[in-house]
């Protein structure tokens, strides 16, 4: 490649990142709004369009771009996600507190779910070496690695077999 040719497309890409830059400025920061209700058939309706008056309970969701409010944001609004809700079924945000606790007790679940799988592999793999087989050298050590790497696999310290 030349110098000139160079030049060029170094200038050219300068060029479109200047432009992507100004559109980037001059993006509109109005929010969106999306309204939830049901219609006439009981199907939940999701749009941006507000609906008629004929529908009773409306629940509306505005989002905000970042930097758009002087508000800290809390709960849903820490992704921009501001809930707005008419009608009898309004629900209150979660408290930190409760979801500090719901995420204890997913990891609390999630951990007695991968013991079991480790305990499951690790007992397999503890079967299939008590399998009766002819005495032999190779037999023996098979089932020697086969014991070893169950307890290695119920300890952690090696990965769940593939499932089959």
């Amino acid at each position: 490649m030349t110098s000139i040719a160079h030049a060029r497309l170094k200038c050219a890409g300068t060029f479109c990142l200047a432009i992507l830059f100004l559109l980037c400025l001059t993006a509109e920061t109005k929010g969106q709004t999306l309204y939830e209700y049901k219609d006439e058939s009981g199907a939940v309706v999701i749009t941006d369009k507000p609906p008629g008056k004929k529908v009773k309970s409306i629940k509306k969701y505005e989002y905000k771009p970042e930097g758009s409010s002087s508000l800290p944001a809390a709960g849903p609004e820490e992704k921009g996600l501001e809930l707005k809700q008419r009608g009898a079924e309004a629900i209150a945000p979660a408290a930190p507190e409760d979801l500090e606790k719901q995420r204890k007790e997913e990891f609390q679940r999630y951990q007695a779910e991968e013991k079991r799988k480790r305990e499951d592999a690790a007992r397999q793999l503890e079967q299939e070496a008590l399998k009766p087989a002819p005495y032999s050298r190779e037999n023996v050590r098979m089932q020697n690695e086969l014991l070893d790497r169950a307890q290695k696999i119920r300890a952690g310290q090696e990965p769940l077999p593939a499932p089959k």
